[in-house]
């Protein structure tokens, strides 16, 4: 699957999940810049993060009245992640997107930039940066955090309030569930690469999802990025969701130029394609 069709499931996700258009792709619309608050970690309480939004120019001195490795410090004890790792790497993402001797909002760093700061660290490969990248903005509550395309930039240094720790499945659990998937993406049908498979929740955990085997599928990086991005503030029923159950609910795949005379011939009856579309589907299964 390509990454445009990746993009187009989860714009679709939200109106139907009956069309699969993979020919184009739109960028969406930044979010408004988060409120400029230079102040040490602090508990807030609120709506649900925005973790996208425009970059800010950076400031390439420091804050006079900013105490860097304090706030450091202070956030870094605070982690409430029980992996020793995780938080070392949780460390090593905000030294690099705060660096010595720069100020608040800090510059702008690339995921590229910050798997390689990770590598050194480690002195090796690592290869899921972008999950302690969410960890950080969800669970932790790195809230000043955001990101712009492959672009990440540290804007606010207000700490909200923790999330429960995101968890993860066992060798064994997760053999088992790879297993069950054939260990294929459970939306695109993708093959193992080289980086494995994302532990995803089908339900996710902030809408009543449990740690059940059961509740768990693998996602490539792609799939599990645009599933992040459709059930962002989203309301619909997740037992109905293709994204949660792609095995019930997974779109239909349509070739592009089917699509597209589909699209023309609802057009010129002053219809939506679904309009046209699901008649013919349950004629066609009456018919059976």
């Amino acid at each position: 699957m390509s990454r445009s069709g990746v993009v187009a499931l989860s714009r679709i996700r939200r109106k139907t999940c009956l069309l699969w258009e993979t020919t184009s792709t739109k960028t969406s619309p930044p979010m408004p810049q988060p409120s400029f608050n230079l102040v040490f970690p602090t508990i807030k309480k609120g709506k649900t993060h925005k973790s996208t939004a425009a970059l800010l120019p950076p400031k390439t001195t420091p804050d006079a009245f900013i105490d860097r490795e304090k706030w450091l410090q202070t956030v870094i004890s605070g982690f409430v992640s029980p992996s020793p790792s995780n938080r070392q790497y949780y460390e090593v993402i905000l030294r690099t997107l705060w660096p010595e001797g720069h100020g608040i909002p800090g510059p702008h760093v690339t995921t590229k930039e910050i798997r390689a700061a990770i590598n050194r660290f480690r002195g090796g490969t690592y290869n899921d940066p972008f999950r302690r990248l969410r960890e950080l903005q969800g669970e932790e509550g790195i809230h000043g955090l955001i990101k712009q395309g492959s672009v990440y930039q540290l804007v606010d240094l207000t700490v909200a309030e923790k999330r429960r720790p995101r968890t993860s499945l066992g060798k064994a659990e997760w053999e088992e569930v790879l297993t069950k998937y054939s260990f294929k993406c459970a939306a695109c049908q993708r093959n193992i690469g080289e980086d494995g498979f994302q532990q995803d929740h089908k339900v996710p955990r902030a809408r009543g999802g449990s740690d059940n085997l059961e509740n768990w599928q693998p996602l490539c990086d792609e799939c599990n990025i645009a599933k992040s991005v459709a059930c962002r503030n989203c309301e619909r029923d997740c037992n109905e969701c293709c994204w949660a159950y792609p095995e019930k609910f997974k779109p239909l795949v349509l070739p592009p130029k089917l699509l597209q005379d589909l699209r023309q011939y609802a057009a010129r009856h002053f219809k939506q394609p679904e309009e046209i579309v699901i008649p013919l589907i349950q004629n066609a299964i009456r018919r059976r």
